[in-house]
Order: C-alpha cells, then sequence, then structure tokens
C-alpha cells in the first residue's frame, strides 16, 4: 500500500540552543547537530546540552536533513536534536521496518526529479515521501530475515 511518510509517523524538526549552553561533560541532554558522531547504526555522544528546544526520544530514527541529506541512526536514549537532525518516529510500522525502508530508499533523498542532489529537505518533502508498506506480517518477517543475513555477514 503505498502511503506517505507522515501517514506513518511523526516526524520532528530540529532547532538548535544556543552554542553557549553546549558542553563535553555530560551535563543535560545529549545532543545531535549532524551526523557528525552517527555511527553503524547508533550515534554516539560527545555533545551535550543543558537548553534544548527539539529533542528524539528512544528509538526514534534519527535522519540527517542537511548536506548530507538521508544518513540515518536510531536514537538508544532521549536526546536533543539541532537543526541536521529530523526525529522519525514509527506510529503505524515497526521501527526496524522503517529503518530499513528509509535505508533502502536514500537515493530517493538524495536526488531531485531534475537529477540534481539536495543539499537539504525540508518538513514538507520529509512527510510527503511516498512509500509502499507491507503488512505488519511482512514487516516482521523482512526484519527477521535482514537481522539474519547481518548477522551471518559478521
Amino acid at each position: 500500500m503505498q502511503v506517505k511518510l507522515s501517514d506513518i509517523a511523526l516526524i520532528t524538526m530540529g532547532q538548535s540552543p544556543k552554542s553557549s549552553a553546549y558542553n563535553n561533560n555530560g551535563d543535560g541532554l545529549p545532543f545531535l547537530q549532524g551526523r557528525t558522531t552517527f555511527g553503524d547504526k547508533y550515534p554516539y555522544f560527545d555533545t551535550w546540552t543543558t537548553e534544548w528546544n527539539k529533542e528524539a526520544k528512544a528509538n526514534d530514527i534519527l535522519f540527517t536533513v542537511r548536506a548530507p541529506v538521508g544518513d540515518i541512526n536510531i536514537a538508544t536514549r532521549r536526546i536533543a536534536i539541532g537543526r541536521g537532525i529530523a526525529s522519525i518516529r514509527p506510529v503505524k510500522v515497526d521501527t526496524k521496518y522503517l529503518y530499513y525502508l528509509l535505508q533502502a530508499n536514500r537515493t530517493n533523498f538524495l536526488f531531485s526529479s531534475a537529477g540534481t542532489i539536495f543539499d537539504s529537505i525540508n518538513k514538507d518533502a520529509l512527510e510527503s515521501t511516498q512509500f509502499n508498506i507491507h503488512s505488519n506480517e511482512d514487516q516482521l518477517h523482512i526484519v527477521n530475515t535482514i537481522s539474519i543475513l547481518l548477522l551471518k555477514s559478521l
């Protein structure tokens, strides 16, 4: 079934706190401005903030919205997000399924219809991106199959 991302997930665009609230000694919430501390699947943190405007919760998908567009990680805890990150919280699909779906469709976010590379993507464009979504049973099967294949590749 073809659906817009906004039909299956809540999207929060990040907003940067004032730089005077940043620290590297662990005070406040961990803070991500972009993909600098993205890992293979989960981020690590080197910056915290004592004041924040937007946040992601554990298991939200973290999606870069500025150069480069489309890098993806999953939040392991509540974090503050800056303007280079959007938080995508699945509400009608499995989190890992949406993570893999976004990974598989990354090129949709990288190129416009004219073939030029996006330097950034706004909330409207992100929300209106369309995907073919599988049934809940098929989502679980897909996630399990990918997980098994990833384990075998280690």
